[in-house]
């Protein structure tokens, strides 16, 4: 069975290199399959698609495909709005969380210091982050392609960046958080908001130089964990600085390719 294919210029880096400069591919099919299967044939997980047409009809990934069908699959659409419902994604999250996996594992530490909810379990599987992704209703972020096709996924994002500030930068802009930022609020060990907590109530806890220079604290009530503005929030502070700024560029340059 062949059929024709075209991917949108935004995912051809994601194909093998053989196919990343041409319009049109015409692929042979083996059997009959849906066309969630066959997108990712070509090694692009599900949760990078933001639509697919068929002979010109919008279809969602449990299409199957018959002899002869054109397709074309776009992108989503930045910034991605994973709380909105779509053809291919028909049960929206009821708020943002992320899960993240080892793959990426300083990002977490990264998305909870800017205030979002982000789960990190460093011992599970595949199949088990998969099954806690719909669980728990998260956005999986990832540099593991083989997670992201897992179908019980529904919200994700292929990580591209191995550098963990440009991989904050790239979250930021592909789900439009600059306006959500609430730094510092979110315990950067177990995920915790924090609490504002009086210094004589943790007094024996703080180091000499911490209770001689520092007012204000706050602490987590589950790991325990106490926080204070000093030099660590500082580097904290400058690599969410980096990360705008990447940010802002990478914008800049992907509206200038809508163009």
């Amino acid at each position: 069975m062949e059929i024709t294919i075209s991917f949108h210029e935004m995912l051809r880096p994601l194909l093998a290199t053989s196919f990343r400069h041409q319009n049109t591919i015409i692929h042979t099919l083996g059997r009959r399959t849906s066309i969630k299967d066959a997108i990712e044939s070509f090694d692009i997980p599900h949760t990078e698609i933001g639509s697919i047409l068929v002979n010109r009809n919008a279809v969602d990934f449990s299409y199957l495909l018959c002899p002869g069908d054109r397709i074309q699959v776009s992108p989503l659409a930045i910034p991605v709005d994973p709380c909105g419902e779509s053809l291919l994604r028909p049960t929206p999250l009821p708020h943002l969380r992320f899960l993240v996996d080892v793959n990426v594992a300083k990002l977490r530490t990264y998305l909870r210091m800017i205030g979002m909810d982000t789960l990190y379990e460093a011992d599970l599987t595949d199949s088990e982050l998969a099954r806690l992704a719909a669980q728990k209703q998260c956005i999986v972020l990832s540099r593991d392609r083989g997670l992201l096709r897992r179908k019980i996924i529904e919200h994700g994002h292929l990580i591209r960046s191995q550098n963990p500030t440009e991989q904050l930068a790239e979250v930021l802009s592909y789900y439009g958080l600059q306006n959500k930022i609430n730094p510092f609020s979110r315990c950067i060990h177990c995920n915790n908001l924090l609490q504002p907590v009086a210094k004589q109530e943790i007094m024996n806890d703080l180091e000499p130089l911490t209770k001689k220079y520092y007012e204000d604290f706050s602490h987590c009530s589950t790991c325990k964990k106490i926080y204070w503005p000093g030099s660590h929030r500082e580097g904290m502070e400058q690599t969410l600085k980096q990360a705008l700024q990447m940010h802002m560029e990478w914008m800049g340059a992907y509206s200038s390719r809508k163009e």
